[in-house]
């Protein structure tokens, strides 16, 4: 990772489900789980997208039936000042000045933003994408996905992670081995993160301050369940595209959590990791 990047981490809206879902052990009260959202800045590419979080058309997408059985099962907030774009404009952009948009998985909490940046490229994993072909419009429900978020021409603004050049990772990211150089100047890594969906990606990169992050996705859905071995009770497994293979991606962001003090780990969900850039940002 020879570029340093600049990085914002955004809260893009958030749903409510009791904690006991998400992790073994877990309260049976109701808690958020923030739609969390990366802002990348490269300094010759200019402002990059992980993911979009939530946005009006995921209101549009969930209003018809069955659909709607998404919005009654995860109930989803989206405060006026939480809007993507209202962020980005705080920062100085427009949706137009987004060229790369990198998607983890195809989650409607992580995609339903996507139509608002029509000038972005989009990078996702084959296999994720293969999967969604498959489904039908109750499959593709069942899965929290809905097609009907994806821009008419997804498919010809999409790059596939696995066409890019293979890279190894440093001894230090183990047991994370290899990922995928996606600009071509080694600045931002895509790491497959398999299990919660059949293609999920994070993206690794070191920020202007020298502190590497990596950003995971739905690896977990917060850092205080890795820490206390609490993966997701057998309700949220349902979801899962793979759970054993979900099980190995929660067990080596414990093991890299545990070897890796000074990496930045960023689950797209996690309150208290939300709290604590929010407060080192200051």
């Amino acid at each position: 990772m020879s570029v340093n990047l600049r990085f914002h981490l955004l809260k893009v809206g958030h749903c409510s489900h009791p904690e006991c879902v998400t992790q073994r052990g877990g309260r049976l009260t109701t808690t958020r789980f923030p739609a969390l959202v990366g802002l990348i800045v490269h300094p010759q590419r200019g402002p990059m997208l992980f993911d979009t979080g939530y946005s009006d058309a995921f209101f549009a997408a969930t209003k018809p039936f069955p659909e709607r059985f998404y919005r009654w099962v995860t109930p989803v907030t989206l405060p006026g000042d939480e809007s993507l774009i209202e962020q980005l404009a705080r920062h100085g952009y427009t949706p137009g000045d987004i060229k790369h948009l990198f998607v983890s998985h195809l989650h409607a909490d992580h995609i339903a933003g996507l139509s608002d940046y029509a000038n972005a490229r989009f990078f996702a994993m084959r296999a994720e994408v293969d999967a969604m072909r498959r489904r039908s419009r109750i499959g593709a429900l069942r899965r929290g996905f809905l097609p009907a978020l994806l821009p008419a021409n997804f498919e010809a603004r999409l790059s596939f992670v696995e066409d890019f050049p293979r890279v190894r990772l440093a001894d230090s990211m183990k047991p994370f081995v290899e990922g995928f150089d996606l600009l071509g100047d080694g600045s931002l890594i895509g790491v497959p993160l398999p299990g919660h969906t059949a293609g999920q990606m994070g993206v690794l990169f070191r920020a202007g301050n020298g502190r590497d992050v990596f950003l995971v996705a739905d690896a977990c859905w917060s850092l205080d369940a890795v820490k206390r071995d609490r993966p997701p009770t057998w309700i949220a497994s349902q979801l899962f595209a793979d759970k054993r293979a979900y099980l190995g991606t929660f067990y080596a962001v414990r093991q890299l959590l545990a070897t890796r003090s000074d990496l930045l780990i960023v689950p797209s969900h996690c309150e208290s990791t939300w709290r604590h850039v929010s407060d080192e940002a200051r």
